[in-house]
């Protein structure tokens, strides 16, 4: 499943464009919205994008400053740009910047629907070329060198890694990772791994490898023959991009949040090109305590295994998010039935949607409380419940609507916000869609 973010800042344009492609049997995509170039940008801070489909003018940053940061982020992602202008200077723009497409609003939904079916099929082609380059790679041994392994090791094993750097063994060592700049810890436990082990943790390595972008600088390794760990920092750029320091608090929580989005393209990497399930945990920032690293590793890899005990083969799990009272409210249920379990998660996915009507209820962000695979949570939920995640949120919508139509006194509008409707056509429109009269006849109907 590809996300596609669609950018305006005309409301109407935007939940129309969400509708039409909702309702178009031929896609399957993850759709986001943004109703301006700088709430774009933070939902690709922590949300992996394949399409964006934005207009160019807009207020503040435009479409064609937007571009940059997205390809920032995501360098992987098709560009699609409306207009309502035809102007020679922004086709020139657009042409410079490698977009896929450039359409006027004007020429109806036919394009835009044939725009991104290309993109789509450009993404493909790309997943088709990386795919058939790691499968050709599969057997192929890549040793990692002698005393990086070693470093790794005494750095995992609780051993700081400002002595590691001033040791005089490891003077000329070319490790990439400072010790006084913020680094995340990433373990990985692969699931359905045919012997040898070993060879398919190397080739999930190689993968990451070619997934991670420059801005981040890795070090790896594979852990007691079973599990792969990975150090990762920002550079000084991507660090001054998510207001991250040494110390920051909350401040690491995004760069966290985008190499969530990394791990999650990973994920299904590998499923593909590797038949293989890798669940993923990630520490919050180690660099403000280089001491700690073995004993997070340790909670870090116990925790995988409960999940892969669980039987969720896609978990992204944020264990600085997390810490112990997830899994204290999970290994209670180890003793449970798996149907016990999964009734258990679904529980919770439910009263997320519930407690949070009015916010955010993408799937990007659902999946990060439940600590899963945004893709796999999709897959995993309509197996356990026999529908769509989609189908359910609209459900919960639409009768806490009823609700406070017939219980409350609010207006209509405060009754659209209250149910995580932007505008009150949006929401006119879909309870017209659910129940076939407008909210006003509604209401009137059943005083």
């Amino acid at each position: 499943m590809y996300r596609m973010l669609i950018v305006d800042d005309e409301p109407i344009i935007v939940n129309g464009l969400m509708q039409l492609f909702q309702g178009n049997p031929e896609f399957e995509l993850d759709l986001c919205k943004a109703y301006s170039a700088a709430e774009a940008l933070e939902i690709a801070k922590r949300t992996k994008l394949d399409i964006l489909v934005s207009d160019i003018r807009m207020p503040g940053k435009t479409g064609l400053q937007l571009v940059d940061d997205i390809i920032y982020y995501w360098p992987t992602c098709r560009i699609i740009f409306l207009t309502g202008y035809s102007e020679f200077e922004y086709v020139y723009q657009a042409l410079r910047k490698n977009v896929d497409n450039y359409i006027l609003k004007t020429e109806g939904m036919d394009p835009i629907f044939e725009a991104v079916k290309q993109a789509i099929r450009k993404l493909e082609e790309e997943n088709r070329q990386r795919l058939e380059q790691e499968r050709a790679q599969l057997h192929l041994h890549l040793a990692e060198p002698y005393l990086k392994q070693e470093m790794m090791t005494e750095l995992l094993k609780g051993e700081p890694l400002p002595s590691l750097i001033a040791d005089e063994r490891y003077a000329d060592l070319s490790f990439t990772i400072s010790a006084d700049r913020p680094a995340y810890l990433v373990a990985g436990w692969v699931e359905r791994a045919e012997p040898p082990k070993r060879k398919t943790l190397q080739a999930v390595q190689r993968i990451f490898g070619q997934l991670l972008p420059t801005s981040l600088a890795c070090e790896q390794t594979i852990c007691e023959e079973e599990a792969q760990v990975w150090l990762l920092q920002p550079d000084a750029e991507l660090s001054a991009r998510f207001g991250d320091t040494v110390g920051g608090g909350d401040a690491g929580e995004g760069v966290v949040a985008y190499l969530k989005g990394i791990l999650e393209q990973l994920q299904n990497e590998c499923e593909a090109a590797l038949d293989t399930s890798v669940i993923f945990g990630i520490s919050g920032n180690v660099a403000e305590s280089w001491e700690t690293a073995h004993s997070r590793l340790e909670a870090m890899l116990a925790g995988i295994r409960d999940r892969a005990r669980l039987g969720h083969p896609l978990a992204i799990i944020d264990f600085g998010k997390a810490g112990a009272l997830l899994w204290e409210g999970m290994g209670s249920g180890e003793d449970k039935e798996p149907e016990e379990q999964k009734g258990w998660l679904i529980e919770q996915v439910h009263r997320y949607v519930q407690d949070n009507l009015s916010g955010d209820l993408s799937l990007t962000t659902i999946a990060g409380e439940v600590h899963f695979n945004p893709s796999y949570l999709s897959r995993y939920y309509k197996q356990a419940t026999g529908r769509n995640l989609l189908d359910y949120i609209q459900s919960i919508r639409l009768n806490a609507a009823i609700d406070l139509m017939l219980n409350t006194s609010l207006k209509l509008n405060d009754i659209a916000v209250r149910t995580g409707f932007d505008s009150n056509s949006y929401f006119t429109t879909f309870f017209k869609k659910m129940t076939g009269v407008s909210p006003m006849q509604y209401r009137n109907s059943h005083r």
